[in-house]
């Protein structure tokens, strides 16, 4: 169903000849191609979007299409992802000149790119640059973007968690926990609930004790 209503936007983008939107759902499509195991596929997807608008449209938007290559480039281990990173973040330094965006592409800021590089950190195996890019990250995000933070508090904790940093790593999922009891969010629940199991080999440890049985009751009421 997903893919049909993907499909239908695509071609809709075509026919209003907006190359800025299609490449926009190109670049969602690549996230659902990813989740679901198919990098390689994510990573054309991404490019083709690229190659499309590239020079044709804004500088914030060519930042967002290059952070999600570098996502998915980073998922199947080439290492071209930190020139993605590097793309974007110039293509945001641009981005600064009072271009015209269009409306979707509001939310991608330095902020989301912070947390698209410890993500990308945390796939090449480096948790002391991903814990570093997250609490730049959530240095910079806006009070109002709950559930971002809730997401990016998640993989701190993760990035912590594979320091063997237990304490820190509980109480960044902590601040992840109270964040996701304003909202009702599967991208915000699901880390969280998967770094409570991975927490399962540290139950000795009473912090861990404490987050693991705190998370089952609020993530089994979500």
């Amino acid at each position: 169903m997903r893919r049909r209503r993907l499909r239908g936007r695509l071609h809709a983008a075509h026919a209003a000849s907006d190359l800025a939107l299609g490449a926009h759902v190109l670049a969602f499509w690549s996230i659902a191609a990813s989740n679901t195991g198919r990098p390689g596929d994510a990573e054309s997807m991404v490019s083709a979007a690229l190659a499309a608008v590239r020079g044709r449209t804004t500088p914030r938007v060519e930042a967002m299409l290059y952070s999600r290559r570098a996502r998915a480039r980073a998922h199947l281990g080439d290492s071209r992802c930190w020139y993605d990173i590097g793309r974007a973040s110039d293509c945001l330094d641009a981005a600064s000149g009072g271009h015209d965006d269009p409306e979707w592409v509001y939310w991608f800021d330095r902020g989301e790119l912070c947390g698209v590089a410890g993500s990308t950190h945390l796939d090449c195996g480096q948790p002391a640059r991903a814990e570093q890019a997250f609490a730049e990250a959530a240095a910079l995000f806006p009070r109002d973007r709950i559930r971002t933070q809730a997401l990016f508090l998640a993989r701190q904790a993760d990035a912590q968690l594979r320091r063997n940093d237990l304490e820190r790593a509980c109480a960044t999922a902590g601040q992840a926990l109270d964040l996701t009891a304003e909202i009702s969010s599967h991208r915000s629940i699901g880390p969280l609930r998967e770094l409570a199991g991975k927490m399962r080999e540290h139950d000795a440890v009473p912090d861990v004790r404490a987050f693991r049985e705190r998370a089952r009751i609020m993530l089994s009421a979500a």
